[in-house]
């Protein structure tokens, strides 16, 4: 029995140290990203099975940004490769179109089920893939001094799909961009607490009018 209670016991102790773990799907707004200047789009790192198309939406549409595997007059990016996006002012909503499962996505809108599939920050290691590819630490370490960097990391995948909700299936960096953490949404629970306190002042202040009446 004391053996049975050990194996029982390592069981799920190996799984946890050699089953691969799906990470969790992204399901509050990403922080909201604004173009500065002269946005410089490069292509970081991509590891996706799936053949998939970054593109803008806004300010401007640019339909064709990146691919990862050469489809459609699109050549497959590699690490370094850059676009210039031009000039641009305001907010940026880049999309991922993954042709192989016949997906699409905006990095600033959820899916069906709730989940984002854009990760957008300023620090490379949220990817958890190591350090920058050599040809990219070069191009961002020769830009001007005080010019801005973001990345956008993408899940090509959703739910239905088997998705892994690592978020570097394909990660791209924007030169001259910014990002604004989301305004917060209150919860349900929050407002009914908000909406129980304005009621129980009321109440008190009707009180307080009949003792001096």
């Amino acid at each position: 029995m004391r053996k049975l209670g050990l194996l029982t016991l390592a069981a799920p102790l190996a799984l946890g140290f050699f089953g691969v773990a799906n990470a969790a799907p992204i399901t509050t707004p990403p922080p909201a990203l604004t173009a500065t200047g002269d946005v410089q789009a490069v292509y970081v790192f991509a590891d996706a099975g799936d053949t998939s198309v970054l593109g803008e939406t806004a300010p401007i549409a640019f339909p064709q940004i990146f691919c990862n595997h050469s489809t459609g007059g699109c050549t497959g990016g590699s690490a370094g490769n850059t676009v210039d996006l031009g000039i641009q002012a305001g907010g940026l909503v880049f999309s991922l179109d993954n042709l192989t499962k016949g997906t699409s996505y905006l990095s600033n809108v959820a899916d069906a089920d709730g989940n984002f599939h854009a990760l957008i920050t300023t620090n490379y290691a949220d990817f958890g893939v190591g350090s920058l590819p050599g040809a990219v630490d070069a191009y961002i370490s020769g830009l001007p001094v005080g010019t801005t960097v973001t990345f956008v990391g993408w899940e090509d995948r959703n739910e239905a799909q088997n998705s892994d909700f690592d978020y570097n299936d394909l990660i791209f960096a924007f030169t001259n961009t910014t990002t604004t953490p989301p305004v917060p949404t209150p919860e349900p629970a929050t407002l009914s607490l908000l909406g129980a306190g304005i009621l129980g002042f009321a109440a008190m202040r009707r009180r307080q009018r009949r003792k001096s009446a």
